[in-house]
């Protein structure tokens, strides 16, 4: 009786081990260098099989974690675990596909300044807009919505992009995102970042997804020329905006003013704004506009 047990017993095991490679769980661990950090990252995720990847350093590992069994007091095997103890690690093979999609991420990196999201600083002259669209800002991309599908459109026209980015970024996020398999998730995360520069210096920035045709907005982008977030509704009108040392506040206030915002004037009323408070919610949303006189 106790073989029959022991025998079911490691049927099991080898189950779950082929079961888990079919639905293994992948990680990145940027800081895993040697095999004690891969093998400490998989133990640390718990019961399962787990791919350990590390993307800068070209590295990818496989582990089962799960549990030993020992001996019963009836001369029968159970489970260690019950007895509070013992944690079976084992390292396996990674796929074949795993391993070509952590080197072709690799690439991406190293072409891409170290990361998955290159980011190109893009003058809104080179997208081609028409003359009207190429003098708007940040603050009306916010509020015009054609303004905004251009913009989008431009950014995802392969002659803007050729243009941008370069051939060596252009062909290792492309030779990614082509892979059939997606053991790691890492082929989803390649992407292009473009920095769509406005005339006044405000900016937007473009998620371009080279299977698609568009580009699309990454949420909350819109910023001023020194980098301070342009609200795109009344419940973003909240914290303290300030010149910066020179940054122009008049566009700002106008334009929380017409999210609903109810503004007044703190100091002198006229001269330059050097500050706006805003606090409250809904309709009673109050931003404090601070002139100074130069």
């Amino acid at each position: 009786m106790s073989k029959i047990i022991h025998l079911g017993l490691v049927g099991m095991i080898g189950f779950a081990l082929m079961a888990g490679q079919a639905h293994a769980t992948a990680v990145r661990c940027e800081t895993c260098r040697i095999d004690g950090d891969f093998r400490a990252e998989a133990v640390r995720l718990g019961a399962g099989t787990h791919l350990v990847y590390n993307v800068g350093a070209n590295a990818i590992q496989q582990y089962y974690v799960g549990y030993e069994s020992t001996g019963g007091g009836d001369g029968g095997t159970v489970p260690r675990a019950a007895k509070g103890a013992g944690v079976m690690v084992k390292k396996q093979t990674p796929p074949a596909a795993a391993v070509e999609e952590v080197g072709r991420a690799n690439r991406v990196m190293v072409e891409g300044g170290g990361t998955l999201r290159p980011t190109f600083v893009v003058p809104i002259d080179v997208l081609g807009l028409n003359p009207s669209a190429r003098n708007k800002t940040a603050y009306d991309y916010v509020q015009d919505y054609n303004l905004r599908a251009m913009v989008e459109s431009a950014t995802g026209n392969v002659n803007v992009i050729s243009q941008v980015v370069g051939a060596n970024v252009l062909t290792a996020v492309t030779d990614l995102i082509q892979l059939a398999s997606n053991y790691t998730g890492l082929r989803d995360q390649a992407r292009l970042m473009f920095k769509v520069v406005f005339k006044d210096g405000s900016y937007v920035t473009i998620i371009v997804n080279l299977e698609h045709q568009n580009g699309a907005t990454e949420n909350g982008s819109e910023r001023t020329a020194a980098g301070q977030k342009i609200p795109t509704d009344i419940q973003e009108v909240q914290g303290e905006w300030t010149d910066y040392g020179g940054e122009n506040l008049g566009r700002m206030s106008d334009h929380m003013q017409s999210l609903g915002a109810n503004m007044i004037t703190s100091g002198p009323t006229s001269g330059f704004i050097r500050a706006i408070s805003c606090s409250g919610s809904g309709a009673a949303k109050t931003c404090v506009v601070e002139y100074m006189i130069r």
